[in-house]
């Protein structure tokens, strides 16, 4: 007896609603949802065969510990597991106080999961030290767009997709990262109805698409988009009613821009003149603009000004709060946005609250009934600075759940240093091995989306309930259920003794009651029954698709903000031993770290090995041929891949995809190599734009 269950893609942010076929005991297939307002029965090559990573050799079965000096984990019963992990958190925290324990999230866990692990730090064992992945990916455009607009969340729906006229496209290859959002754009350009301008110093797949294609030198988006209002408004075509009724700012901004001539600008961005004049023309004639960006405009050490300046520009031709236009974010993970909602990063709390605001801790103190002062009121270490801790000593113990910081942060030799020196590593995941789990200590099996029950919210918004369609295998379970069950091995039962994911999303719902996010009318059986809901959604509301139709801002007065936002050069720039500009990114048949694509035998075929990029005109100045192996060495470290060299990338800057790793290949991460400088307001690192020297592989050499 078969039954279908609906469910959701756990790939990027697009978030895809899938229907899982199931026997009871396993899923035997999955296809799109045609009735999900994220694709509308598309999906892309990985949501096809996602079922094909559940039931894999790879997965984590049953909890294990590692025990001092030894070299191999062994498997134990679940008691023992979470009573090891609580005897070794209690030991840490009565010697050297809360704060020297952390713990890092990540977008790939749902809601509830997120939501409890960061109560359960916060409010449980008082440490302010809680981050997630999502520091590496969309911090930047959160930061951006609060400053910009009051509050984090596009304003956007996918709705507007078929309503726009004109595409930008920022530092974003969505054909390969967001390919089912993609489709609905070309869709659009196809039928003549669209143009499009595409920024990435490599013709990637969306330029392909695109009418316009802009290779500006990785670092210099904000010089260009400084560049385009400048001309646009040269040319008249600024919205001045909406900027004077509906803005502030805008004089400092006026002022700066003056600086920014296309001559300047084109110099600047490595481009000819022509394309900011073409571009100018296009965002000139549009009456619908949509912007897209992501990782290549936010992993920047100017990724909240780049976001500044993106909502500059729809806020200078009134593109925003109406049908069809807007600046649109699109996050990485399939449920960053459920983190950003409830407070797992560092400086933030649920309802889109702020730990350095004592207004904001004092709701919380109150809504989880806590004691005044109880939460710490200093603001937690970012990503970067929480693996510097754990370096120098001053983190003693890390619970990382869902992610593998270990093959994606920057810098990796200063992280595996910090991870090595920690006297307590807690690594919950769903798969094993992975280049974080050998340095755990304690284990604990994750179930993933498709066995547990629990919410998503995606690019748009949507929030998505999930059902289970098959059961765990082994020890696995929710994510949310390690965390409460090693809470009351140390004695904490009020405020997580949570019996149901159920339980957990209606508080986390509650705590959003009046917030920018308010989804205080969202509860599971109304998402069983009703689908998807977009937010804000406040109890006896309903789900609002646009924000901002009022033109009212979560700023004070209502008005939103132009900020006055200067270029600065990369604090990183070419030089004879180190002529070359690295950027990474994603490839369209892998995901991340490949611990559930690297199970899947027809999208390795199609992505089968590492790569570097290059352009044929750096090949002959280094002496290199196509299909070498070489080593990829920056000031931090060095990389290893296989050189590929194509006319579609800029002169002097190559290409490396992040997706694999040393369980794959010796050294093959491209975060050997790059910067764990950060944005000073955002602190998202600087992967997108580091200096390299490529160099023949001397292992092979020594080899031949």
């Amino acid at each position: 007896m078969t039954r279908d269950v609906k469910t959701l893609c756990p790939y990027c942010g697009v978030g895809c609603g899938l229907i899982a076929t199931t026997d009871g005991k396993k899923i035997l297939r999955v296809r799109p949802d045609p009735l999900h307002p994220a694709n509308l029965g598309r999906i892309c090559q990985k949501g096809a065969t996602v079922a094909q990573t559940v039931n894999v050799s790879t997965r984590l079965r049953y909890p294990m510990i590692r025990e001092t000096g030894s070299t191999r984990p062994q498997v134990v019963p679940v008691g023992q597991a979470i009573d090891h992990a609580a005897t070794h958190l209690r030991r840490i925290i009565d010697a050297h106080g809360p704060q020297s324990v952390a713990f890092y999230l990540s977008g790939q866990l749902q809601t509830e999961a997120q939501y409890l692990a960061a109560k359960f730090a916060r409010a449980c064992l008082r440490t302010p030290h809680v981050d997630s992945n999502s520091r590496l990916c969309m911090s930047s455009a959160a930061s951006g767009m609060n400053l910009s607009l009051g509050s984090d969340g596009p304003p956007t729906c996918y709705a507007d997709i078929e309503l726009a006229d004109t595409f930008l496209f920022v530092g974003s290859n969505a054909a390969e990262c967001h390919p089912v959002t993609f489709e609905r754009v070309k869709a659009r350009i196809d039928k003549n109805r669209a143009e499009c301008i595409v920024v990435d110093p490599r013709r990637t797949l969306t330029a392909e698409a695109a009418h316009l294609h802009i290779p500006a030198k990785p670092g210099t988006d904000l010089a260009l988009l400084n560049g385009l209002l400048h001309l646009l408004r040269e040319r008249g075509r600024l919205d001045r009613a909406f900027v004077e009724a509906h803005t502030e700012g805008w004089a400092e901004l006026d002022a700066m821009l003056d600086q920014y001539s296309p001559q300047w600008v084109a110099t600047i961005c490595s481009i000819d003149e022509s394309l900011l004049q073409r571009a100018a023309d296009i965002l000139g004639q549009a009456s619908k603009l949509i912007t897209f960006w992501t990782m290549g405009a936010n992993q920047s050490i100017q990724g909240t000004f780049n976001t500044n300046a993106i909502c500059n520009l729809h806020l200078a031709l009134g593109q925003i709060g109406r049908p069809g236009c807007g600046p649109f974010s699109l996050t990485g993970q399939p449920n960053a946005m459920g983190g950003r909602d409830c407070g797992y990063m560092g400086h933030t709390l649920p309802g889109y609250r702020f730990v350095a605001d004592a207004d904001h801790r004092q709701q919380m103190e109150s809504f989880w009934g806590l004691s005044p002062g109880h939460l710490p009121s200093q603001v937690g270490y970012d990503a970067v600075r929480m693996f510097d801790a754990l370096s120098t000593g001053e983190l003693k113990a890390i619970w990382i759940i869902g992610s593998n910081p270990a093959a994606t942060m920057p810098r990796l030799s200063r992280v595996r240093d910090g991870l090595e020196r920690a006297e307590l590593v807690i690594v919950q995941d769903a798969y094993y091995p992975t280049e974080t789990s050998r340095f755990a200590h304690v284990l604990f099996p994750g179930a993933v989306n498709l066995e547990s029950e629990g919410t998503y919210c995606n690019s748009e918004r949507c929030v998505t309930l999930m059902q289970p369609v098959a059961a765990p295998p082994g020890d696995a379970k929710p994510d949310w259920w390690w965390v409460r069950e090693t809470g009351r091995a140390l004695g904490f039962e009020k405020g997580i003794g949570f019996q149901t994911a159920e339980e957990i999303f209606d508080e986390f719902a509650r705590s959003t009651a009046g917030r920018p996010n308010d989804q205080s009318g969202l509860y599971h059986k109304l998402l069983r029954e009703k689908g998807p809901q977009q937010w804000p959604f406040p109890l006896m509301g309903k789900s609002t698709a646009r924000r901002y139709q009022d033109f009212q801002f979560h700023r004070a007065g209502g008005r939103a903000k132009f900020w006055a936002r200067p270029h600065l050069d990369n604090p990183e720039q070419p030089t004879a031993q180190f002529p070359l500009l690295l950027t990474t990114g994603r490839v369209i048949g892998q995901w991340h770290t490949r611990t559930k694509t690297g199970t899947v035998t027809q999208l390795n075929n199609n992505h089968p090995s590492p790569f570097l990029q290059m352009h044929p005109e750096d090949a002959t100045t280094l002496g290199l041929e196509d299909g070498q192996r070489v080593a990829i060495s920056s000031p931090r470290g060095r990389a290893f891949s296989q050189l590929k060299l194509e006319q579609s990338i800029s002169p002097g800057v190559v290409f490396s995809p992040i997706h694999w790793n040393d369980l794959w290949a010796r050294s093959a991460s491209p975060n050997e190599a790059t910067s764990d400088d950060v944005d000073p307001i955002s602190k998202q690192p600087n992967l997108k734009c580091c200096i390299v020297n490529v160099t023949p592989d001397e292992c092979v050499k020594k080899l031949s």
